[in-house]
């Protein structure tokens, strides 16, 4: 082999080599987990998946600012069934007892939404990826759900995607 071509080898198995570590540095944003939204008239309807186990407390929705991500919108004390099980509108005081931040302007066309729940004692998040251009685009029966990246799913598909949810 011509050393020349040994170098150009070298050179892309050092990119590939690379490439395929990039995935695993950490990011400095919210991590997704796979959710789902639609519209119901002018309301968003969001489902977060959750594990059997969990407690759900609260919701935010969080955008990226100069600064870093910023809460515009955040609930506490769920106050529905379907609420409690990760479906839910935003900014509507039907589904939870508290808002402790009022959103103030429409809502972007993209955001993270962060589902704030118990998990083994301890209260965590669990954020999803929302873009109004799909929820508004989306042709959607009675209980299903489009993904950010335009999967139509169920909350039952949007759940079993989450390990704790998996059978044994």
């Amino acid at each position: 082999m011509h050393p020349m071509m040994r170098g150009v080898g070298a050179v892309v198995l050092t990119v590939a080599a690379f490439s395929g570590l990039s995935g695993c540095v950490l990011t400095n944003g919210p991590v997704e987990t796979p959710s789902g939204f639609r519209l119901d008239g002018s309301d968003l309807v969001v489902a977060m998946p959750v594990c059997r186990d969990e407690t759900i407390t609260g919701a935010e929705i969080a955008i990226r600012g100069e600064s870093g991500f910023q809460t515009i919108w955040s609930a506490r004390g769920p106050r529905t069934a379907e609420a409690r099980a990760g479906v839910f509108r935003v900014n509507s005081p039907r589904d939870f007892a508290t808002v402790t931040k009022e959103l103030s302007s429409p809502l972007p066309d993209r955001f993270y939404l962060d589902l704030v729940h118990i998990r083994d004692g301890e209260e965590t998040t669990r954020s999803g990826h929302v873009d109004l251009k799909k929820a508004r685009s989306a042709e959607l029966a009675d209980g299903e759900f489009v993904t950010h990246k335009g999967k139509v799913l169920t909350q039952a598909e949007i759940n079993a995607q989450l390990s704790c949810n998996k059978k044994k």
